[in-house]
């Protein structure tokens, strides 16, 4: 999987992702991450994956976070680009691609966090060793089971809807993206 950082562009300026948020697994489906030490023998584990966009990150996000990881001994999140976002809403996120990354690690529910382009079936199950793939039902910025193509439907596990924000100043900017287009 290349990195956004990595990909060619046509006049834009990019800014780099850092490398903190690029995948690395070894033998036996392990992947590194928070909480790996020097020395601790890998057990395998039951790893979920969970993708969105998690733009203006909210309590809702949160819920189906900690719903996924509930269901996983391991929760790797991957964050969508910007570029992904475009395609998709036909706006940039209000929230810059790395900040949203910075903000997802910074969850006690959520053990490795990398960037995507999108969902990669071979990479989850190859390379990861992926288990469950996670949707989301009704919580904008997180794909729901219609959006992950090619994932074996014995691998995705829809999870309820989070709350929704009492924000009425977020939850309309929430409103006015989604108004511009189908995916939430």
């Amino acid at each position: 999987m290349r990195s956004p950082a990595e990909r060619p562009t046509a006049g834009r300026a990019r800014r780099a992702v850092s490398a903190r948020y690029k995948v690395s697994a070894d033998v036996g489906g392990h992947v590194a991450g928070r909480g790996d030490s020097q020395g601790e023998q890998k057990v395998p584990q039951r790893i979920g994956y969970l993708t969105g966009v998690f733009d203006l990150f909210h309590v809702g996000h949160l819920d189906v976070l900690e719903r996924a990881r509930e269901k996983c001994d391991r929760l790797v999140v991957g964050v969508l680009t910007d570029d992904w976002a475009v395609d998709a809403w036909g706006a940039r996120p209000f929230v810059p691609l790395v900040e949203r990354a910075q903000i997802i690690e910074q969850l006690r529910c959520v053990d490795e966090v990398v960037v995507v382009e999108g969902v990669q079936p071979e990479w989850l199950i190859g390379v990861l060793g992926v288990r469950s793939v996670f949707a989301a039902s009704g919580t904008d910025g997180v794909l729901g089971a219609d959006e992950l193509d090619g994932i074996p439907a014995g691998l995705v596990s829809t999870l309820p809807a989070g709350r929704g924000s009492s924000s009425q100043i977020l939850r309309a900017a929430i409103d006015q993206r989604q108004s511009r287009s189908s995916v939430a």
